[in-house]
C-alpha cells in the first residue's frame, strides 16, 4: 500500500484526509459521549428525586398505619420502571417494613462498563416523615439499575456517533475532490507539460492554467519552473560550449595529453600526443604506459606516479622510446577524483630542443669558445666540489691549483693580429692537453691565462710539492717548444704560480687568490719562472685587498679632499695652483696618492675619482671667482688619468662640468702623462684638439719619465711641459739631470712651449732654474699643498 500511496499525491491526500476525518470524528464523538453521560446522570438524579418525592407521603402514611399491603403495593408499582433494581422501606428502628426487587434481565453492557462510567451514581435514600401528625416513619432506599441506564445512554450516543462520522467522511470526500481540482489536477498538467518540454523550448500550458493560477502558488511554481528551466537551458548551452572548447583545447594543445584511469591505462589521447609518439590513439590505448618509456626511465616514473597525491601536481622528466630513438620529455602530472573514480592526466612536452639549448648554454657557461677548454666557472665549481668532498670525508689529501700566464702574449697579439693570437692559444691548449690525466682539470681563465686543478695528490705535503714542481716543469718545457700559429712560428714562455691545499678551512676564492698571488710573484721575479704560494705572500695580498676595500669605501663615502699647491713665476707672482687629491683613512691616516692611485686605476675606480676631482676643483674655482679671490688669468691644474682620458664620455663630461660651474675654460689646465700617448696616438690627438677648441689648456705632466718619442711633441697641442721633480731634486749634484733639464727647456723654447719645474724645494734650486731659462715653478720652496681656506689665506693677497 505504501508503494501505491507513494505514486499519487491525490491518493495520499484523500487517504490522509479520510483518516484524519475519522479520527477527528471519533475524538469529537468521544467528547460528546462523555458530556452526554454527564447530562444523563443529572437527568437520572432528577427523575429519581421526583419519583421518591411522589411516593414519600403515601409510604409514610402506610408505615404510620402499619399498612403493609398498601406499602407493598406502592413499592411494587415503582418496580414497573426498568431503571430501578431494588426498593426497601425500613421503619424507624431500621427493620425492613416492605421491599421489592426487579425481575432479572439481560443487558448488552458489561458490568465493568457500568462501574467505570456510572461509578459516581450511588443508591438513593429518602427519609419518611409525616407532618400531621408529626411522625418520623422511617427510610426509603432505592437501588438504580445502572446497566439499563448505561445501555440506554449508549444507544442514544451511538446514533449521534454514526451521524457525525458520516457527516465528517462526506466533508472529507468533498474536500479531497476540491483539492484534486484545485491542486492535484493542475499539478498533473504542469508535470505532464514539463515531461514533454524540449531543450530551449518554453513550458507549454493551456491559457486556462495561466488564467486560473496566475497569481496563486501554482502560478508561482510555474514561473519558478520556467525560470529554472531557462537557467538550465543557459547552463546546458554553456556546458555544451565549454565541452566543445575543452575538446578543442585538448585536441589542439601544444603538449601531448594522456588521460589515465585508476589502473593507469590510457583512456584519452590528443592529436599532439599522436604526432609526438608517432602512434594513433587506438594503438596508444591498446598499449600500456610502460611501453612508451625506456626501461631506466619507467622505474623512476612509476614510483613517482604511484606515490602521487591527489590534487598535488608534479613535473618530472622522463625518456620515451619512439621507434628506437630516445625522446626526452617533460611530464606535468596531476591526479584527481571524478565521481568516486581516480584519474591521472599527463601533459607531455618534447624537450629535446630545450635539452640541446641547455647543453649549448652549459657549454657556453662552462667552456671557452676559443680553445674549447673548461672556463673559470667550470674550474671554480670543480674546486668547490673538491673542497666539499674533503670536508665530508675529513681527508688530509692535498690538491693544488696552478695558474699559468703566457709571457709576451700581448706583444704577439698586437703585432701579429688577434687571429694569430687565438691560434696560438689553441695550439698551447692542444699541446698541454696531452699532458693532462684524469685527476687534472685544465681550464682557460681568460686572455692568456690558464689554470690547472690537480686533485688528490697525496697526504705528504713534501711529496705533493715535488709532484707539483715536476708537473710545472713539464708545462714550462712544453710551452717553450716552437708553436705554429697560422704561417708564423712563435717562441713563447710561461710564468706559473701554484698553491697547495687540503680543504682545511679554505674557500674557492681564497685558493684562486693564492694561486694568482703566486703567479704575480713569479712575474715580478722575471719571465719563464715559477713560484709556489707561501704564507708570507698573503700579507702582501691581504694588504692589497684591504687597500681595495678601503678605496671603495672612501670613494662611496667621499672621504677624499682636495689640497691646492701654488704655482708661481720668476717674479714670485701666483699664476695658478695644482689640485692634489688627499685621502685620510680613519686607521692609517694620510695615504699617498702614489700608493692608492695605481690601485684605483687597476680596479676601475679612477674614472669615478677623476670625475669627483674635476667637479670639486671647478666648484672651488667658481666660488673663488665669485668672491674675487681668483684671478681669471690663473690656471687650475687638474691631473687626468690615462684611463679616464681614454673614456668615450670624457669630453662630454668635461663640457658638462664647465657649463655646470660656469668656469671659464681658460682657467683650466688638464695635466696628462706622456705614456698615455703610447696607447692610441691618433685618438688621443683628436681628443686633445677638441679640448683645445673648448679653450682648456693642456700640459704634459712628469715629462722625461715616459717612453714616447720626442717627435710627438711637435704635433701635440700642448701649452706646457712639467719637468718631473726627480730631475729637479738632483739638479745641483747630478750633471746628467742638469743636462736633461737643459735639453727639455731648450726643446720647449724651440717649440714655443712653456716649462714648469716641479719639486723646487730651495732657493738654490729656484735660482739655478731661473739661470737656465725656466720661469715657472711649483714646490715646497713656494708652498706646500694646503686645504682651500689655507690656500687663500697664505697665497692670495688682497
Amino acid at each position: 500500500m505504501g508503494v501505491v500511496f507513494s505514486r499519487s499525491l491525490f491518493i495520499k491526500q484523500a487517504f490522509l484526509t479520510l483518516v484524519l476525518a475519522i479520527v477527528l470524528s471519533l475524538v469529537s464523538s468521544g467528547f460528546q459521549f462523555f458530556e452526554g453521560i454527564s447530562d444523563q446522570k443529572a437527568e437520572i438524579n432528577q427523575d429519581f428525586e421526583e419519583l421518591l418525592a411522589v411516593v414519600e407521603k403515601p409510604l409514610s402514611e402506610a408505615v404510620f398505619r402499619l399498612d403493609v399491603d398498601f406499602a407493598q403495593q406502592q413499592v411494587d408499582g415503582l418496580l414497573f420502571s426498568p431503571t430501578i433494581s431494588h426498593l426497601e422501606v425500613r421503619d424507624e428502628s431500621g427493620n425492613i417494613f416492605v421491599e421489592a426487587t426487579g425481575a432479572k434481565r439481560d443487558f448488552s453492557v458489561p458490568k465493568f462498563f457500568t462501574d467505570f462510567f456510572l461509578l459516581d451514581l450511588q443508591n438513593y435514600e429518602r427519609k419518611l416523615h409525616l407532618e400531621t401528625p408529626d411522625f418520623d416513619a422511617g427510610y426509603l432506599y432505592l437501588w438504580p439499575e445502572k446497566r439499563y441506564l448505561l445501555d440506554r445512554i449508549f444507544k442514544e450516543q451511538l446514533s449521534i456517533l454514526v451521524y457525525n462520522l458520516f457527516k465528517d467522511l462526506l466533508l472529507a470526500s468533498l474536500l479531497s475532490l476540491v483539492f484534486y481540482f484545485l491542486v492535484t489536477y493542475p499539478l498533473m498538467r504542469l508535470t505532464e507539460s514539463l515531461s514533454h518540454v524540449g531543450h530551449n523550448d518554453d513550458i507549454p500550458l493551456p491559457k486556462s492554467f495561466h488564467r486560473h493560477h496566475k497569481l496563486d502558488e501554482l502560478g508561482n511554481l510555474h514561473a519558478t519552473f520556467a525560470s529554472l528551466w531557462k537557467k538550465l537551458n543557459t547552463a546546458l548551452s554553456d556546458l555544451e560550449r565549454s565541452d566543445s572548447h575543452t575538446k578543442a583545447m585538448i585536441e589542439h594543445a601544444a603538449d601531448g595529453i594522456l588521460l589515465l584511469d585508476d589502473s593507469n591505462k590510457i583512456t584519452l589521447v590528443n592529436l599532439t600526443a599522436e604526432l609526438m609518439l608517432k602512434k594513433s590513439a587506438i594503438e596508444l590505448k591498446s598499449h600500456s604506459l610502460e611501453a612508451l618509456h625506456t626501461p631506466s626511465s619507467w622505474v623512476e616514473f612509476l614510483d613517482v606516479l604511484q606515490n602521487l597525491n591527489l590534487d598535488t601536481p608534479l613535473t618530472v622528466e622522463a625518456r620515451y622510446q619512439i621507434q628506437g630513438v630516445e625522446l626526452p620529455v617533460e611530464i606535468r602530472m596531476a591526479k584527481y577524483r571524478v565521481q568516486s573514480k581516480v584519474e591521472t592526466i599527463l601533459l607531455v612536452r618534447d624537450v629535446s630542443e630545450r635539452k640541446d639549448a641547455e647543453a649549448h648554454i652549459h657549454r657556453l657557461a662552462y667552456y671557452d669558445s676559443v680553445t674549447s677548454l673548461p672556463n673559470r666557472q667550470y674550474l671554480s665549481d670543480k674546486l668547490c666540489d673538491v673542497l666539499k668532498s674533503s670536508r665530508g670525508t675529513n681527508s688530509s689529501s692535498h690538491s693544488a691549483v696552478v695558474f699559468m700566464d703566457l709571457d709576451r702574449f700581448k706583444t704577439i697579439n698586437d703585432s701579429l693580429g688577434h687571429n694569430v693570437g687565438d691560434q696560438l692559444l689553441c695550439c698551447v691548449a692542444s699541446q698541454l692537453d696531452s699532458l693532462i690525466d684524469d685527476n687534472i682539470v685544465f681550464a682557460r681563465m681568460g686572455g692568456d691565462e690558464f689554470a690547472f686543478l690537480l686533485v688528490h695528490l697525496g697526504d705528504n705535503e713534501v711529496q705533493v710539492e715535488k709532484a707539483v714542481n715536476k708537473f710545472v716543469r713539464s708545462i714550462m718545457y712544453a710551452c717553450q717548444q716552437v708553436k705554429k700559429a697560422g704561417h708564423h712560428e712563435v717562441h713563447i714562455t710561461a710564468s706559473l704560480g701554484a698553491t697547495i691545499f687540503n680543504g682545511d678551512g679554505a674557500s674557492v676564492e681564497a685558493i684562486l687568490k693564492q694561486a694568482d698571488t703566486a703567479l704575480y710573484r713569479a712575474k715580478e721575479s722575471g719571465r719563464n719562472t715559477f713560484a709556489l704560494y707561501k704564507t708570507e705572500m698573503q700579507a702582501v695580498s691581504d694588504a692589497r685587498l684591504e687597500m681595495e676595500k678601503a678605496l671603495h669605501h672612501a670613494t662611496e663615502s667621499k672621504f677624499f679632499k682636495l689640497y691646492y699647491q701654488p704655482q708661481t713665476n720668476d717674479k714670485n707672482q701666483l699664476i695658478g695652483a695644482e689640485a692634489l687629491i688627499r685621502w685620510k683613512d680613519e686607521q692609517k691616516g694620510f695615504i699617498s696618492p702614489a700608493v692608492f692611485i695605481p690601485v684605483a686605476e687597476e680596479i676601475g675606480l679612477i674614472v669615478e675619482i677623476g670625475q669627483w676631482v674635476l667637479n670639486e676643483s671647478l666648484s672651488q674655482v667658481a666660488i673663488w671667482l665669485k668672491e674675487g679671490k681668483w684671478d681669471p688669468s690663473w690656471r687650475m691644474s687638474i691631473n687626468v688619468s690615462p684611463i679616464q682620458f681614454q673614456q668615450a664620455g670624457f669630453l662630454p663630461m668635461l663640457k658638462e662640468q664647465l657649463e655646470k660651474h660656469e668656469v671659464p675654460a681658460s682657467c683650466v689646465d688638464l695635466e696628462i702623462t706622456e705614456n698615455m700617448l703610447l696607447n692610441d696616438l691618433t685618438s688621443s690627438l683628436e681628443k686633445m684638439h677638441a679640448i683645445k677648441r673648448l679653450g682648456v689648456h693642456l700640459s704634459i705632466d712628469d715629462f722625461g719619465t715616459g717612453y714616447s718619442s720626442l717627435k710627438y711633441l711637435k704635433s701635440l697641442p700642448i701649452d706646457r711641459l712639467k719637468i718631473d721633480q726627480s730631475f729637479v731634486r738632483d739638479l745641483l749634484t747630478d750633471k746628467s739631470d742638469e743636462a736633461i733639464v737643459h735639453a727639455v727647456i731648450a726643446m720647449a723654447q724651440a717649440l714655443n712651449i712653456n716649462v714648469l719645474a716641479e719639486g723646487v724645494e730651495t732657493f738654490v734650486h729656484y735660482d739655478r732654474l731661473r739661470e737656465i731659462g725656466c720661469f715657472f715653478y711649483q714646490g715646497y720652496y713656494f708652498g706646500h699643498p694646503v686645504p682651500p681656506e689655507d690656500f687663500i689665506a697664505e697665497f692670495v693677497h688682497d
